[in-house]
């Protein structure tokens, strides 16, 4: 009976520690079911920002002589911190664009840019004109635009029939378009003047071998000696002794250069070979150039010279 009695405050025991485990155990246990049920956290995916040019239309006509306006809108908020900049033709730096919503200063959900000959000007052609949005949390964002550049007579041409469809517009805005028919009529004579096209022929080499690569860069401006781009080229070269003409086509880039290049044939006469050019763009009178370079014996060494100079000093 001693026996038995001492067994009883020992399994009184063991089951107090059984259930004293048990007790430290399960809390745990749910902690980590409830960390594991509740898996690793997905970070939110990053959210795209987003901007628009609003003003302009892909090849849109604008004039080449009026000041452009450039505005739109973005995804931009009061609450992000985010900058708008623009870049005409690819001339860097981007340049700030100015916020214009109604959150002040930073909000540029809606924005505008003012193109400033102090930055750069438009081409006649085709010009791109290319909004950024930079934001902080966000990578940036980029929408462009393709417009055609025109001389400001042919803007009035062709919005003309535009002008007679908007007549109840066009009476809030009389004051001003009176001011503009009478800017029109003022540059009428300059515009006449700016109708003269400009061309520059350089070639690389002087004097070329027989045999080796020449090339030749056409430039085409107008009487301000703004680049004019699309310029539709029509050339001939003309070897000596007039035994030989080859004739080239191209177009001029938004700098308004074209370069020809080709190899002179290793036969035939030496002397001098004359590179007559014809360029021709819309609203402009087509205009003729020529150029010549000396052509030597195969094996003789070509030099490059300073192609400004080959317009004054004929070989």
């Amino acid at each position: 009976m001693m026996l038995g009695k001492s067994k009883i405050p020992f399994l009184l025991f063991i089951s107090f520690i059984t259930v004293l485990l048990l007790v430290l155990i399960c809390p745990s246990n749910q902690q980590v079911s409830s960390q594991s049920s509740e898996g690793v956290v997905v970070p939110p995916q990053t959210q795209l920002e987003s901007i628009k040019i609003l003003n302009l239309m892909p090849f849109q006509k604008v004039g080449l002589e009026k000041e452009m306006v450039i505005s739109g809108e973005s995804s931009d908020t009061i609450a992000k911190d985010c900058s708008v900049s623009i870049i005409v033709n690819g001339v860097k730096p981007y340049q700030n664009a100015v916020a214009s919503g109604t959150g002040g200063a930073t909000d540029f959900s809606q924005w505008k840019f003012v193109l400033h000959e102090q930055y750069t000007h438009l081409n006649e052609g085709n010009n791109k004109i290319t909004a950024k949005i930079l934001c902080k949390t966000a990578p940036p964002q980029w929408y462009s635009v393709v417009v055609n550049g025109v001389p400001n007579s042919n803007v009035s041409e062709t919005v003309s029939p535009e002008s007679t469809q908007q007549s109840n517009v066009s009476e809030t805005v009389s004051p001003e378009s009176t001011q503009q028919s009478n800017v029109s009529e003022t540059v009428s004579p300059e515009s006449t003047q700016q109708s003269k096209l400009l061309v520059t022929i350089s070639p690389l080499k002087n004097p070329v071998a027989r045999g080796d690569t020449q090339n030749a860069t056409i430039t085409v401006t107008d009487s301000n000696h703004r680049a004019i781009a699309n310029a539709q080229i029509d050339g001939k070269l003309i070897y000596p002794g007039n035994n030989f003409e080859k004739e080239f086509i191209g177009s001029t880039d938004l700098e308004g250069k074209f370069v020809y290049s080709w190899i002179v044939g290793k036969k035939g006469d030496v002397g001098p070979l004359v590179i007559e050019v014809k360029a021709s763009s819309q609203g402009y009178p087509s205009t003729s150039a020529n150029d010549s370079f000396k052509i030597v014996k195969s094996g003789e060494s070509s030099k490059i010279e300073n192609p400004f100079q080959s317009h004054f000093q004929k070989p």
